[in-house]
């Protein structure tokens, strides 16, 4: 087996928000579990894991302030990126669910990418690969 991203952690304010933007991108990812840590350090947070059987993220309550923007220097998650199946279709639900595009991902023949950042300033990119060839979704000197 190959080694693989099984999850990551975001600390949030308000997950249900960061939940609906997640699922509204992709319908198929759904919230497989979710739980209440009475004393996470001096708070009780609720967790949720978002995604599928194989991948999700971790959308944790209890967090205070924003997200570092990402067009900042500062050590901290830039992004998290996640594959849909048809990046158009992805837009057109989170326009409907009354997000905005923050920017385009560049130009490539094998790929097309869309951001967002939701209200807590954390950025998702929701990208679409045409090609089911590694060394053409993985080319980076176009």
């Amino acid at each position: 087996m190959k080694s693989y991203v099984e999850h990551a952690n975001i600390v949030v304010v308000d997950p249900e928000h960061t939940i609906h933007l997640l699922t509204a991108a992709a319908p198929d990812w759904q919230v497989r579990g979710s739980g209440v840590m009475d004393n996470w350090f001096g708070k009780t947070v609720t967790w949720y894991h978002v995604g599928t059987e194989d991948t999700y993220v971790t959308i944790q309550g209890g967090g205070e302030g924003e997200a570092t923007p990402w067009t900042s220097h500062l050590t901290g998650l830039k992004h998290l990126g996640i594959v849909v199946e048809n990046l158009d279709e992805a837009i057109q639900r989170l326009e409907e669910a009354g997000y905005s595009i923050d920017h385009f991902g560049g130009d490539h023949p094998h790929r097309k990418s869309a951001y967002y950042v939701d209200k807590h300033g954390l950025e998702f990119e929701f990208v679409e690969y045409f090609s089911e060839r590694p060394e053409e979704r993985n080319d980076y000197t176009l």
